[in-house]
């Protein structure tokens, strides 16, 4: 049997590889003098940006060390030019791991307090969410607005418990609201990589990401990229079958039991704010039946 972080895949060096080729010299005030086999930089201009030998630097990328100081990985990601997201992601995979442990079963169950803020936002579409983006509550708006077609209570029971990385990729339902999906896969490939810096031992986590790869070619190909991204809050815009479009603003919210709240709003007195209060009429209507 494959090992967690096999199947996760946060290897360093497979990481600076695929930083370093994505990255062209002129971006980093060097001149691309001759031919180059491979694009982005070479390896020794990255150790010289870097500070740290050549020789050190292509054992990091071919795995023969696994781990670096912080100061060096620090270094390596100025010369790799990587966002405030993808030099965190680097320093959690180029550190040993002090301790490793399971995911803790409370990271899985919800407090009464919780429960009852997500029942008590009618207007704003919300969820609760685990690391793994498992929907563990959602109050009836975000049902209506992403999942109509599953039961309400599916967030209930472990074993049908949705998730929203899978449902974007496999579900058709899910998939179909977004009006730019190729955006929206790719956010949903590059925070799932960054969360896996934080939990690169979880066999449930390596289970999606494995069942993921087999069953959807975009995710596998998105996955190799080894893009990484926090995404906590933005916009999106939704084609959905009842009200059509729809433009929300999304923001996260990190609980103290360790989930997450995912929250969905229109601006004020907005035509998209106006669609929102339609779904809510209609999700009322619906309960009166």
């Amino acid at each position: 049997m494959r090992r967690v972080e096999e199947i996760v895949n946060t290897d360093l060096g497979s990481y600076l590889r695929q930083m370093r080729e994505r990255v062209r010299p002129e971006q980093m005030g060097l001149q691309a003098r001759g031919s180059r086999r491979v694009p982005g930089l070479r390896r020794e201009e990255v150790a010289a940006l870097a500070g740290v030998s050549q020789t050190y630097y292509t054992r990091l990328e071919q795995s023969q060390t696994a781990h670096a100081s912080p100061q060096v990985l620090l270094s390596i990601a100025r010369a790799l030019d990587l966002s405030p997201d993808e030099r965190d992601y680097l320093l959690k995979i180029g550190t040993p791991v002090q301790n490793p442990q399971q995911s803790s079963p409370r990271a899985d169950q919800l407090s009464p307090f919780t429960r009852m803020l997500v029942g008590s936002l009618g207007n704003v579409a919300a969820a609760v969410l685990n690391y793994r983006c498992d929907i563990l509550a959602w109050n009836p708006l975000y049902h209506q607005l992403f999942a109509a077609h599953l039961d309400f209570d599916a967030p209930e029971h472990a074993e049908h418990r949705p998730n929203i990385i899978k449902m974007n990729f496999l579900d058709d339902n899910v998939r179909s609201l977004y009006a730019d999906w190729a955006t929206e896969s790719e956010s949903n490939v590059t925070y799932l990589r960054f969360i896996a810096g934080n939990h690169r031992h979880d066999p449930q986590l390596a289970e999606l990401i494995g069942e993921l790869t087999i069953q959807s070619e975009e995710f596998a190909e998105l996955w190799c990229r080894q893009r990484v991204a926090n995404c906590i809050e933005g916009t999106k815009l939704f084609d959905h079958p009842v009200v059509g479009e729809l433009e929300l603003m999304y923001q996260s919210a990190d609980l103290q039991d360790g989930n997450i709240l995912k929250f969905y709003h229109a601006e004020p007195d907005s035509p998209h704010e106006a669609a929102l209060q339609l779904l809510t009429v209609d999700l009322h209507s619906v309960h009166r039946r």
